[in-house]
């Protein structure tokens, strides 16, 4: 079984900070929130990238940071990039390539879906579907339309049937075993699906 490290998925919580600074942002001056949030995405993933850059030329490093903060890593990370440098590229992607309400739809089901996914499967997952669970992935998907959804109200947002969309696609995409960090592939995945709803006319 895997293990459930809690401090690790309410580290990821600090996510939310992106979306915010992009709505906040806007609601100030319009465009302000997307600069605000891409400026601070990209500081805190050049700090990350220049901390793994050390971590990898000095495997001292590397060895004291696994030694010390096991409750934040898992050991597949020790000799690859983080998930959360790939978090944060991810974040910096979606908001570059979607509009406004896609990327933090896709950035919202990124911090929520994965992480209750992976909670729910690890505790109570019985049914096994490919190398997860039934209940996880249900988990998943209820954790995407609850935070999703409610965006719909708002101007900027897709509208519901899209957001639907992206939760199924964020899902499906957590569900499989691809062999790119779901940190990637979640919200571009979810993100591009959103964005194809909405050219067919969703």
């Amino acid at each position: 079984m895997a293990e459930l490290k809690p401090k690790r998925k309410l580290f990821r919580m600090v996510g939310l900070l992106f979306p915010a600074l992009y709505t906040l942002g806007d609601a100030a001056a319009p465009g302000a929130g997307r600069i605000a949030a891409i400026a601070t995405v990209s500081l805190f993933l050049a700090i990350l990238l220049a901390l793994e850059w050390v971590r990898f030329a000095r495997p001292g490093v590397n060895r004291w940071l696994f030694d010390h903060f096991r409750s934040f890593t898992k050991e597949k990370e020790r000799r690859r990039a983080s998930s959360t440098t790939l978090f944060l590229l991810a974040c910096l992607i979606t908001m570059l390539v979607f509009s406004k309400g896609i990327a933090i739809a896709a950035m919202l089901m990124l911090v929520f879906g994965d992480p209750v996914a992976e909670m729910v499967g690890t505790r109570w997952g019985r049914t096994p579907l490919l190398r997860k669970s039934v209940e996880g992935t249900l988990a998943g998907l209820a954790a995407c339309l609850a935070v999703s959804l409610p965006l719909a109200a708002v101007s900027w947002s897709p509208p519901a049937v899209v957001l639907v969309i992206g939760a199924a696609a964020a899902t499906l995409i957590e569900l499989l075993p691809l062999p790119l960090d779901d940190n990637l592939t979640i919200p571009l995945g979810a993100g591009a699906a959103m964005m194809a709803a909405l050219a067919w006319g969703a």
